[in-house]
């Protein structure tokens, strides 16, 4: 704090918008220095870059320039973000540690264009935890590429936005979390009191975040400025999940009185119940066809016309709680996930279960790509990166156990990290629609 004109003036927190400002000015300071070194490189090589759509750009890179320095000098020129681009050289992929001029000197002083660039969809997952760090995993090389930490506790709920590149975890400290995924830094800390976040959603462009929780309410905040900006009360149980539309103003929730509940958010009220029975564990709703689904502990799932309030179906055939739901109404299509240790492929509206995938575990959280037909089930013990379309797995992920205790001598049976199990709280895998939506 200072004092201005006998007054105490208290700081500002710089906002996740500033913050990313800054050091994206600073990359961009660095990334412009190399630069103009490689321009006086007298062992540099002029190259020309061309992409598929017909644009192409010339420049000349250093002799010690690597892959992904000159990707990002391509993601600067063509306004596309790093992560999107991949270089081939004679159709081979270049990779990111890779000087260039050491590996393909012959291919670059060839007659141009000497590289290539391809736009490409590069799938990923973020993950959180009870050994209070959220990972993110390369989904195609099934390895985790960095470790966020900053939670005092547990981490329970996750969502993300994957155009923005922002990130928000909820966690039994209290706490929810912006995370920077360009930079890999929490740039938001917002204090939620006795209103710790078991569930979330959350909108980068119009800087909302839609928790509910243990004290049975749905709050809304502003991501920027830390505050509340809302209160949505009226369910006597648990708030287990939430889902959240706000260009409409609308949210849906699931909770522990055995009800959905569907809000005008910019009024803060309910303007229906849906009467599901047992504790709602898990909700999914697709607007545009105004249809929901809702999944309890009792282990049926049941589908909504939000706008009649009548219930059109229950789909029937897991065994014990549903934790996690996808809703595909435009196929006519939902994938369920369970204790009962299955994923299960639905065909709707007939109420008729298409597939199941023996998962191994208990299914506790799960994400899907429509898109590739791929599902991401959570467990405690690894996540399974499942084709539902082939019904095979392929991918096994440890999830967040520490392999090299779980190895070492000093615990060969009981891989903890913090003090913890590494339970998997929560997940979100992104995909096409997502990556290059508009």
């Amino acid at each position: 704090m200072r004092r201005l004109f006998g007054k105490t003036e208290k700081k500002t927190k710089p906002c996740s918008a500033t913050v990313r400002e800054e050091l994206c000015h600073l990359r961009r300071q660095a990334n412009r220095q190399r630069w103009t070194c490689w321009e006086s490189d007298t062992a540099g090589v002029e190259v020309e870059v061309a992409m598929m759509s017909g644009r192409s750009w010339r420049f000349i890179i250093g002799n010690g320039a690597k892959g992904g320095e000159v990707k990002e000098r391509l993601a600067e020129l063509s306004g596309i973000h790093s992560t999107e681009l991949s270089l081939l050289c004679g159709g081979v992929q270049l990779q990111d540690h890779e000087v260039l001029l050491a590996t393909y000197a012959e291919a670059l002083n060839k007659p141009p264009p000497q590289l290539q660039l391809l736009r490409i969809f590069r799938p990923s997952a973020i993950s959180c935890s009870t050994d209070c760090t959220l990972k993110i995993w390369d989904l195609e090389k099934a390895t985790c590429v960095n470790t966020l930490r900053g939670h005092g506790d547990g981490v329970m709920s996750l969502t993300v936005d994957w155009k923005s590149r922002y990130a928000v975890s909820g966690s039994h400290d209290c706490t929810l979390r912006v995370w920077d995924l360009d930079h890999g830094i929490c740039v938001q800390a917002i204090q939620v009191a006795e209103h710790p976040a078991f569930c979330l959603e959350f909108d980068h462009s119009a800087r909302r975040i839609l928790t509910g929780s243990w004290d049975n309410n749905l709050k809304l905040w502003d991501s920027e400025l830390g505050v509340c900006v809302g209160t949505l009360n009226g369910h006597s149980g648990m708030v287990k999940a939430v889902r959240l539309h706000w260009p409409n103003h609308k949210a849906i929730s699931g909770s522990c009185d055995g009800t959905l509940k569907l809000w005008n958010t910019e009024r803060s009220t309910c303007t229906q119940t849906f009467e599901h029975g047992e504790e709602v564990w898990a909700v999914d709703v697709d607007w545009i066809s105004s249809t929901a689904l809702s999944g309890s502990m009792d282990a049926s799932i049941c589908y909504w016309n939000l706008k009649s309030g009548a219930c059109l179906g229950t789909l029937v055939g897991h065994t014990d709680a549903v934790s996690c739901l996808a809703l595909r109404w435009s196929e006519g299509q939902a994938l369920s996930a369970s204790w009962d240790k299955t994923v299960r492929l639905w065909g709707l509206p007939n109420a008729v279960c298409l597939a199941v995938l023996q998962n191994g575990h208990a299914v506790t959280t799960m994400s899907v790509d429509w898109v590739h037909r791929t599902a991401l089930a959570g467990s405690p013990e690894a996540m399974r990166l499942w084709n539902f379309e082939t019904q095979i797995c392929e991918q096994v992920l440890d999830g967040h156990l520490d392999v090299e205790r779980k190895d070492s001598a000093t615990s060969p049976t009981t891989p903890v990290s913090v003090g913890h199990d590494e339970a998997v709280s929560f997940l979100v895998m992104n995909s096409p629609e997502s990556f290059f939506s508009d």
